[in-house]
């Protein structure tokens, strides 16, 4: 039996390696090329209208989005990376975790706010979105915005330090209170950091 305790987040890092990887253009070629040998599905994330040339799909598994851009048919590109993690074992609650999420600098036009519409979608479908383990400096200001975008929209929005093994979410009560008091505390470089998370969620979260 797995004895690992579940870590939480976000600690802070300066890159990760799917990043350098989906950088290359070789091995990003050769991830796009092995994520569509599996037959994936087409995805429609509502709001979002894709150019010619460029196509969003989905594994069987339903846990990894790829935005394929087939400009060059024969050497297609992700143009854009998501991997999923829904799980109950965080908050004893069951949510969702953006594990990986990458954007390629060559489709920068493209892609203006398509993150943003990519976690709306995954919080309409999964209610609780949980912050990942760890979070380049990039990721740490999507979620500073997705926060402050969560407030304005009357969500709910709490903070977990798992440190002593316990799940007690602290709500926050707004975006002043998430500046002065809980975004010093819930990042940093210290492996402490991994037993932080930050929760937004469409409706109340009882304990």
């Amino acid at each position: 039996m797995n004895t690992t305790p579940f870590q939480a987040m976000p600690q802070t890092i300066q890159h990760t390696d799917f990043s350098q990887l989906l950088k290359k253009p070789s091995s990003n070629k050769a991830q796009a090329k092995r994520f569509l040998a599996h037959y994936p599905n087409h995805y429609v994330i509502e709001g979002v209208c894709l150019p010619e040339k460029f196509e969003l799909k989905i594994n069987k598994k339903q846990n990894s989005i790829r935005l394929i851009d087939r400009t060059d048919n024969d050497n297609p590109r992700i143009a854009y990376a998501v991997d999923i993690e829904v799980t109950a074992e965080k908050i004893n609650q069951t949510s969702c975790t953006q594990v990986i999420v990458w954007a390629s600098p060559k489709n920068e036009d493209l892609l203006i706010g398509f993150p943003r519409k990519v976690f709306n979608h995954l919080l309409e479908k999964y209610v609780i979105m949980i912050s990942d383990e760890q979070q380049t400096p990039d990721g740490k200001r999507f979620w500073e915005r997705r926060i402050v975008q969560a407030f304005e929209d009357k969500h709910f929005v709490y903070f977990c330090d798992k440190s002593h093994g316990k799940t007690e979410l602290q709500l926050i009560q707004d975006a002043d209170d998430f500046f002065e008091f809980f975004e010093p505390i819930g990042w940093g470089n210290d492996k402490q950091y991994l037993n932080k998370l930050f929760v937004i969620s469409k409706q109340s979260i009882s304990q």
